[in-house]
């Protein structure tokens, strides 16, 4: 009786295992603006892997039926994950090498001396900044970063509203793009060799606590002023803080075509970057991204940036033919 009741218990623990792989699965492809769902949506990956519990767990009662799905289902999870972890160098690049690097500072609470430091150390050329605040403008100058960056397009704000680009080379056809909440820019960067790339730093609002219709319609928007970039117009690089990850059918929208997320080119995985404040647990989810088009990547890795609730990227990129 106690092995029959034991079987049956495993076997409804491992349907259930696949009923929360299935809902991982699902979330991963629905394009919806429910608040709660976009938020699962961040934790897939998650949801997806359980299902391989109910492989293991219907596998061992023999519930046959019930292993061929749950198989099914680790297998769609493993399908739509693993890409990932590939590296995928469809595009050439023989032109010169930049290293960008993302920093999302958190209302400009990062330790300034410590942002400066990694820009050195790892001869940081383009630094995209999202929450910068004008007192964290203070602090960074007076930290040295100039030294190092001397050239910007800053548009500091309250709260998490700023942005702001630094770079070692020389910034032209600056644009404040006002139509978002948070101030998004671009720039091109001019380099000493006449080569030059594109640069566009993004900070979409957050699907949560905020109104997920309006991150909704920033995603679109971003893909719109991507979309219009010419694509004889030369190399762009794109980099921010999305609030998204490659789970949402937004974030995947936008590096479908010629845009392509500079991690899944080199096959670095899932690179996660928030929260990053709740020691001794990492960081779970992956939204701060660089992308690129005519370009690259030759590295991408996250990096600790003291004082944040984030990570920061770093991406070495080589602009292309």
């Amino acid at each position: 009786m106690i092995a029959t009741w034991g079987v049956r218990a495993l076997t409804a623990l491992g349907w259930l295992a696949v009923l929360v792989g299935v809902f991982g699965v699902v979330l991963r492809f629905l394009d919806v603006q429910n608040q709660r769902l976009l938020v699962l949506a961040s934790a897939a990956p998650y949801l997806m892997a359980v299902a391989a519990v109910g492989v293991l767990l219907l596998g061992i009662t023999r519930h046959w039926i019930g292993f061929g799905v749950a198989l099914t289902v680790a297998t769609v999870a493993t399908l739509s994950q693993g890409p990932l972890y590939v590296a995928n160098s469809a595009v050439t690049a023989s032109g010169p090498e930049l290293t960008v690097m993302q920093a999302n500072i958190w209302l400009g609470n990062a330790d300034a001396d410590s942002l400066v430091r990694q820009i050195r150390d790892r001869d940081v050329d383009v630094l995209t900044v999202n929450e910068l605040t004008p007192e964290a403008v203070d602090r960074l100058v007076a930290a040295g970063i100039e030294s190092t960056l001397p050239f910007s397009f800053l548009v500091p704000g309250s709260g998490g509203e700023g942005t702001g680009i630094w770079s070692r080379y020389p910034l032209t056809d600056k644009v404040h793009h006002s139509e978002f909440v948070l101030s998004a820019l671009s720039a091109r960067v001019e380099l000493p060799d006449g080569a030059s790339t594109a640069l566009y730093a993004f900070h979409p609002v957050p699907p949560w606590p905020s109104d997920p219709s309006l991150w909704s319609r920033e995603m679109d928007r971003i893909k719109a002023v991507l979309d219009a970039v010419p694509a004889h117009s030369g190399p762009v690089i794109v980099s921010g803080d999305f609030n998204s990850t490659r789970d949402h059918v937004k974030y995947r929208n936008l590096v479908t075509g010629r845009y392509r997320d500079a991690a899944d080119q080199v096959g670095a995985g899932i690179q996660n970057t928030y929260p990053a404040d709740r020691q001794p647990l990492p960081p779970m989810i992956a939204i701060d991204h660089i992308v690129t088009s005519g370009a690259q990547a030759q590295s991408v890795e996250s990096v600790v940036l003291t004082g944040s609730d984030h990570r920061g990227l770093i991406a070495k990129i080589a602009l292309g033919s």
